[in-house]
């Protein structure tokens, strides 16, 4: 029996917990979004050869009118791959155990539809294999 956490022989991680630690990404600092429609980056680009799966997104809306967050791909036109609403001054918690997923030299972004009365805030984590 192979050791816990190790690969066995046809190369499958038999510890899914230790192979979500040892591939965890996160966004590394809480980005500002200070105005609505405003890319503001999670991080660099996906490395070459690997894909990024954002996991959870954790919004800090301090704004006095409700907002609709977009995750999408960095820069003009980026294809959008996730919406979802947030109430005014409120924090969210959006999470998906698949995750949504960014190929290799993506750059994960995220904007606001509104910042009236307060910037949002956000950070992301998932994997990166």
């Amino acid at each position: 029996m192979p050791e816990v956490g190790a690969a066995d022989d046809t190369g499958a991680n038999t510890n899914p917990a230790r192979w979500l630690h040892e591939n965890h990404w996160d966004s590394g600092t809480e980005v500002e979004l200070a105005a609505a429609a405003t890319d503001g980056d999670l991080g660099v680009a996906v490395v070459a050869g690997a894909t990024r799966r954002i996991r959870e997104i954790t919004v800090r809306h301090a704004g006095t009118n409700n907002t609709v967050v977009t995750l999408k791909v960095s820069g003009a036109g980026g294809a959008t791959r996730l919406t979802f609403d947030v109430p005014a001054q409120t924090t969210r918690v959006w999470s998906s155990e698949d995750g949504i997923e960014f190929a290799a030299a993506e750059v994960v972004a995220v904007q606001t539809s509104d910042v009236t009365g307060g910037n949002t805030f956000v950070t992301a984590s998932g994997v990166e294999f």
